[in-house]
């Protein structure tokens, strides 16, 4: 019997856990832990404990499908990537859609961006991100320069008080919940802002009931509070910060005094004074929020909201302080930072910009050029056009994406594939979405591959090969370069390992 420890990084939340896969001849067959990670130290929750029982599944997809007269029938990979090569080509620039995944590692979500934007010439690439964390980037972006998290997970149990709101932590990032519970152990105040009362907030001090979406007007009131008491951190505001008149302008009005806050929120005028005094006299105060607060029609507001909050007290750039955005899936971070955004290449340089366009298209060398340098359709005004304007989008190529599960109304959804001329779809699994696919490519998950994910806190971790995919299944990465090869663009996807997709794509990455 052959028994090993593969180190390698947890694919479920953003958090980022390590943990060691249990390799008994040359089969993954469970999971143990690896003390030396800063960020779990060794613990994991439930997730991370079974997430060994998928990679075996009898359900892993294990050759490329092609659907002939309505049913899928197995093919070689020669007949796929054939038939999807001469499909491929047959449509004009932006005449094509792809979407990228949350769940594959950066060197695959960098193959993507590069596929799309180099082989189709199509401006139109998103993911997930759309219907989460968008606004984190577009806000964070906007206020600090980046979209990601401020601070790292270990600061959080420095912090003097906590403030969470929009997010069940405990459930949904249980090693995060305990750096929490940590700060608390060491005498921090533990503010919870939610419309329902979670398992996170029954562990909480202090808890504020809110109406949904009336989080800018919570925030605003307790950022008024502060101003009118003077805890608001000068020093920090004349050194650090621009537009504090402007917001003191906006936050001072009438219409966030405590007793119209009170009113709008349901939060008693007591509890929001309280919640102002110990966040701002901490010395040191941590928000964290999650989706409860982005996927609103005011996300963007409700982040900057957050931020600034943190600016006012000069909760930034100190251990237990920042604005500490709790990504949902492992590498949601990392499909952003890789460009899978339909108005960015990687580290989020603009489309727009000439000069970013020129950088990339000099050194992929297409000989026929890559993409205009225009801002594509996000995933939800994509499947709008499908319906609304049913021929200008005629092939869609999905990668760990299933829309038929992930995206809004779901009918709405069904409609817009059934309008596409051809859908790719390439996944571990036969899923909802892949159902409606013409050709369906079998992919090697996170234990059976090298590469990188990036967690909610922006670091960068391992995964490591573990076993063989089943079958004839590949690498993400790989299956493109393959299509890639196919269409006569083999010599801009030159890679032989993930280490090679890396370089790459670091290099293009200030």
């Amino acid at each position: 019997m052959d028994l090993k420890y593969v180190q390698t990084t947890c694919p479920y939340c953003g958090t980022g856990c390590s943990l060691n896969l249990v390799v008994k001849d040359g089969k993954v067959v469970g999971t143990a832990p690896y003390h030396r990670s800063p960020v779990n130290e060794g613990k994991l929750c439930p997730k991370g404990t079974y997430a060994h029982e998928f990679i075996n599944s009898p359900d892993r997809l294990t050759k490329p499908l092609i659907k002939k007269d309505g049913k899928f029938v197995e093919a070689t990979w020669d007949e796929a990537l054939k038939l999807i090569a001469e499909k491929f080509k047959s449509y004009k620039p932006d005449e094509c859609a792809c979407l990228a995944s949350a769940r594959v590692s950066n060197e695959d979500n960098y193959a993507m961006m590069k596929f799309a934007r180099g082989v189709l010439k199509t401006k139109h690439i998103d993911h997930c991100a759309r219907l989460c964390h968008a606004s984190t980037v577009a806000g964070l972006a906007n206020i600090f320069g980046s979209g990601a998290m401020t601070n790292s997970i270990g600061d959080i149990a420095d912090s003097k008080c906590v403030f969470i709101i929009g997010s069940n932590t405990f459930e949904c990032h249980p090693l995060i919940g305990r750096r929490v519970m940590q700060a608390k152990a060491k005498g921090a105040k533990f503010i919870y802002a939610d419309p329902r009362l979670t398992p996170t907030g029954k562990q909480a001090d202090l808890y504020l009931q809110f109406r949904s979406g009336t989080d800018v007007c919570l925030l605003n009131g307790m950022m008024q509070e502060i101003i009118r008491n003077g805890w608001e951190n000068k020093d920090f505001i004349e050194k650090r910060c621009n537009g504090f008149d402007e917001l003191k302008k906006e936050v001072m009005k009438e219409e966030y005094s405590l007793e119209n806050v009170s009113s709008v929120t349901g939060v008693p005028v007591d509890k929001i004074k309280t919640a102002a005094e110990w966040f701002a006299k901490s010395g040191a105060s941590a928000i964290l929020y999650s989706m409860g607060i982005t996927q609103h029609t005011t996300g963007v507001d409700n982040v900057k909201s957050c931020g600034n909050l943190q600016m006012l007290t000069g909760n930034l750039g100190r251990p237990g302080t920042g604005v500490n955005a709790l990504r949902g899936q492992n590498n949601v971070q990392g499909a952003c930072d890789m460009g899978c955004l339909p108005v960015v290449y990687t580290a989020y340089q603009k489309v727009i910009d000439e000069a970013a366009q020129k950088k990339f298209a000099d050194a992929w060398k297409f000989p026929d050029g890559i993409a205009k340098g225009e801002n594509g359709y996000e995933v939800t005004t994509l499947m709008n056009v499908l319906t609304e304007k049913p021929g200008e989008i005629k092939c869609l190529y999905i990668m760990g994406e299933n829309p038929m599960i992930s995206d809004p109304d779901l009918t709405h959804v069904e409609h817009a594939l059934k309008t596409l001329d051809f859908l790719v779809v390439q996944d571990i699994f036969l899923n909802e979405t892949a159902e409606f696919a013409d050709v369906v490519l079998p992919a090697a998950c996170y234990a059976e591959k090298d590469g990188t994910q990036t967690s909610t806190e922006r670091r960068v971790q391992m995964w490591r090969k573990a076993q063989d995919p089943p079958g004839e299944a590949k690498g993400d990465w790989e299956i493109i370069a393959s299509i890639a090869a196919a269409m006569g663009y083999g010599a801009q996807f030159p890679w032989k390992t993930s280490e090679e997709v890396f370089n790459e794509m670091a290099s293009l990455t200030p």
